[in-house]
């Protein structure tokens, strides 16, 4: 049974790196195109990409593929610093 890329799930993951469309395809080995018609969910990936893209996001393949959310830090924002000084 093939698995079914999650678009959604590996471009949060790709602009979470800080990655551009074109330079997260150049490090997988993949043209952009190909890359955004996955996350557009108009592609499947197959396991090499699948592969690649979880190496990559530093993440497990089941990660992009059932779409399981991305543990973030807490980012404060300028505004949120601003109001904690005194």
């Amino acid at each position: 049974m093939s698995l079914k890329s999650n678009g959604a799930a590996i471009r949060e993951r790709r602009l979470l790196a800080g990655l551009t469309i074109r330079e997260f395809a150049d490090a997988v080995g993949y043209h952009p195109n190909y890359v955004s018609q996955i996350e557009l969910g108009h592609d499947n990936g197959g396991p090499n990409f699948h592969r690649k893209t979880a190496e990559l996001l530093d993440c497990e393949i089941n990660d992009i593929t059932d779409g399981i959310k991305p543990r973030r830090m807490p980012v404060k924002t300028s505004a949120a610093a601003s109001k904690s000084t005194p």
